[in-house]
């Protein structure tokens, strides 16, 4: 069943959609109904509904503006419009926005039952789930996408490319030799215990689809690396942030829509192919990059250009190629994976059969848990300097001890990387909610605005606002509310000054967003 608002300035209208709605309830559910564009932005969109049904000219937020904005947040919504207005600017605005019904009031059942259809026919287009797991094995198996998988695992791993190895990916259709490419990493935001083997392979099976639809005007290479799905997508023209990032966020959101499993995913930075000194090191962008969900939230596209690599370089990182399990659990915050890993290695290791390599396989393992942190001077300058942590672990005389001085080494790490990683987050919290504070006048201020300001990308600058429980409109209207509070002190100071001054073109929508942020009519408060 797809979840349905209606959003229209005439009270009996919105009943008799309502009333039409009603009739579909085997597909359609009605979440909401709203009496203006501003409200359903605040109010509807957060419900994250499939469908929208709107009016065109309403106060304070056209259907068209509501519309747009609320495919930046909802990758996959549909919309309808209905209209009192036939007018031919409006229907191609329409069309450019991708609507799958342009209504003229008053509505017939007929025409929304059409306009439904088509509704329902682009969503489960979408959504469409097969269910039959060994016939989606039969149909995506194929020698040739083994030997390209076998390839590209070898290729993130190479710190140099040697030329019968170009030839060698050019003759299995991997293209490398293109001006623009670049990494992305997708991997469930649940644990592994969490996910059957039906579904791991069903979200294999539709995100090699999915993938495929998004990206099918690039060249792209799709293959498993340590569990998770990786890809490599090539480009002869510069890639555009924007467009990249709708276009991850509907291949993760399809995916929740369809197998009910929430994937992240990681990307690298990308630039100029000639200016790439390792696809190693490219690759360990978007795994570094992916890490940082643990801290901005799950279900979301991550860019490393959104990120600031200066303030997480670790001082002297150990080489990352012995002990990856041990690495990989620290850095994703998986802490009794990573404890459970060593008290494995440290059980086999303390026997009279290791007894000579017992040193070199400790220092190793040290190595491993030292190189997952990713401010080693703060670890050693607030636990214990390298040579104290090298003393501590090598002097413990029995195998539990020997575990307990790794397990709190593990704890202390780990503590580390989340403070780390939270104040990069938090600093980009407060730069955003910054530029919005400064520059809140701006009637047409849009989040548009801010991530082209400050750099980030709108996925990103959304997901650091929902982790404080707000979204852009919400803090942009709290910011003007708050500054509408203090000129409306004044008794000399006109509505029609004061909505100019915060921002709104409008007085008369000011007062209605007034009204509905404290309750009361500015008229009232003034008074009050």
């Amino acid at each position: 069943m797809y979840s349905v608002i209606i959003v229209d300035d005439e009270a009996t209208v919105r009943e008799r959609l309502l009333g039409f709605l009603n009739k579909k309830t085997d597909v359609f559910k009605v979440i909401g109904t709203y009496e203006n564009g501003y409200d359903a932005m605040i109010g509807g969109i957060p419900l994250e509904p499939d469908l929208i049904i709107t009016d065109i000219k309403m106060p304070f937020i056209t259907g068209l503006e509501l519309i747009k904005q609320a495919k930046q947040e909802l990758p996959l919504v549909q919309a309808i419009i209905v209209s009192g207005y036939d007018d031919f600017d409006y229907a191609k605005q329409a069309i450019d926005l991708g609507v799958v019904g342009y209504i003229s009031k008053p509505v017939t059942f007929d025409e929304i039952s059409d306009a439904l259809e088509k509704a329902k026919t682009e969503l489960d287009k979408k959504y469409s789930i097969d269910k039959n797991i060994k016939d989606l094995q039969e149909k995506n198996e194929s020698v040739l996408k083994m030997v390209q998988s076998d390839d590209l695992n070898k290729l993130v791993t190479l710190k140099s490319i040697p030329d019968n190895f170009r030839q060698k990916l050019e003759a299995d259709g991997i293209q490398i030799n293109v001006p623009y490419l670049l990494f992305a990493i997708f991997d469930s935001d649940q644990e592994e215990e969490e996910v059957s083997f039906e579904d791991s392979e069903l979200v294999n099976f539709y995100l090699d689809q999915y993938i495929g639809e998004e990206f099918s005007s690039y060249s792209f290479s799709i293959f498993e690396s340590g569990g998770s799905k990786s890809l490599l997508l090539a480009s002869k023209n510069p890639f555009g942030k924007e467009e990249l990032q709708a276009r991850f966020a509907r291949v993760i959101t399809k995916i929740k829509k369809t197998c009910e499993v929430s994937l992240s995913v990681g990307i690298s930075d990308f630039g100029e192919t000639e200016e790439i000194s390792s696809y190693r090191k490219l690759y360990r962008h978007a795994k570094w990059t992916l890490e940082y969900r643990t801290v901005v939230g799950t279900n979301v596209a991550l860019f490393y250009s959104d990120l600031e690599p200066s303030k997480t370089n670790s001082v002297g990182k150990i080489d990352e190629n012995e002990f990856k399990a041990v690495s990989y659990a620290i850095l994703y915050g998986k802490r009794d994976d990573a404890v459970e890993a060593v008290d494995k290695m440290i059980d086999t290791i303390t026997t009279i059969e290791y007894k000579d390599s017992y040193f070199l396989i400790v220092n190793n393992l040290l190595d491993s848990i030292l190189k997952s942190c990713v401010a080693i001077d703060q670890l050693y300058a607030t636990y214990l300097p390298h040579v104290g942590i090298v003393n501590e672990v090598f002097s413990a005389k029995t195998s539990d001890s020997a575990k307990s001085s790794l397990e709190r080494l593990i704890d202390r790490v780990i503590e580390i990387n989340i403070a780390q990683r939270t104040s990069g987050v938090d600093d980009a919290y407060a730069h955003i909610c910054h530029y919005i504070e400064t520059n809140y006048q701006k009637s047409t201020l849009s989040l548009d605005d801010v991530a082209d300001e400050l750099g980030y990308s709108v996925s990103y600058i959304s997901a650091i606002l929902k982790r404080h429980d707000t979204s852009f409109t919400k803090y942009l209207t709290q910011v003007r509310m708050e500054q509408a509070k203090i000129l409306l002190a004044d008794p000399g100071s006109k509505l029609v000054a004061i909505a100019n001054q915060i921002g709104y073109d409008d007085p008369y929508y000011f007062s209605h967003c007034f009204k509905k942020y404290f309750g009361v009519s500015p008229v009232e408060y003034r008074k009050s």
